[in-house]
């Protein structure tokens, strides 16, 4: 794919998932989302199986992810209420965070830049390229709110590509850490600001533990390490 094929159909794709994109997401929105990325994209193989390992590994992060939310609120005495429709919020979060956006996030970002760098560059420029897609929440959010989603969406592009490498160039194992990231939206919003930095810092930490488990690329993705990244 020619730089300029790449651009048009990652800013076609960027702007379709941004209007279709509600807070909290859902679900008939999130699978139209999905179906106009994947059209776009018109690139399936992120959807291959992928190694069993890096998903247990990514159902672990995504769990220490959830676990950091509920233990911050804990300490900080704050009270969690789910919502009423939370089974609702949850299928959003699944299909609009973890399919449709790693769909082309890493299914068709991080991979066209893979292609064509070694892992630590690719990571690198992956990073300015998906926090500018957040860019727009400084106008729907307050600034601080905006300023730190827009962090975490690029520091997050660390761990989420390194379960791509690992994961045979899927996107299921980023995904579930994507999803797990974005349950936040499972409970009212009546908690106190300081749980919104409960929440930026357990989406930015705990995933990064990911990097410290030894593994291997396979399958298609016998590339460089996360050590690459020094």
């Amino acid at each position: 794919m020619s730089r300029l094929r790449f651009g048009l159909t990652f800013l076609i794709a960027w702007l379709a998932l941004d209007r279709l994109a509600t807070a909290p997401p859902a679900p008939g929105r999130s699978l139209l989302a999905l179906a106009i990325a994947v059209l776009v994209v018109a690139d399936l193989r992120g959807l291959a199986r992928p190694p069993l390992r890096t998903c247990l590994i990514a159902l672990v992060a995504g769990a220490l992810v959830v676990t950091g939310y509920l233990g911050g609120a804990a300490l900080l005495g704050v009270s969690l209420h789910l919502r009423p429709d939370w089974p609702l919020v949850l299928a959003g979060v699944l299909i609009f965070h973890g399919l449709a956006e790693e769909f082309v996030w890493r299914g068709l970002a991080f991979r066209w830049l893979r292609e064509r760098h070694s892992f630590g560059r690719a990571v690198a420029w992956s990073m300015p390229l998906i926090a500018v897609t957040h860019v727009p929440l400084l106008f729907g959010a307050p600034w601080f709110v905006a300023v730190l989603g827009i962090v975490t969406a690029a520091v997050t592009c660390v761990p989420l590509a390194w379960l791509w490498e690992h994961g045979n160039r899927t996107i299921w194992a980023p995904a579930i850490v994507h999803a797990a990231i974005g349950m936040w939206q499972l409970w009212e919003r009546d908690y106190p600001p300081t749980f919104s930095l409960v929440v930026v810092g357990s989406s930015i930490v705990l995933p990064l533990l990911v990097l410290l488990v030894p593994l291997s690329p396979t399958g298609s993705a016998r590339a460089a390490r996360p050590a690459s990244l020094r």
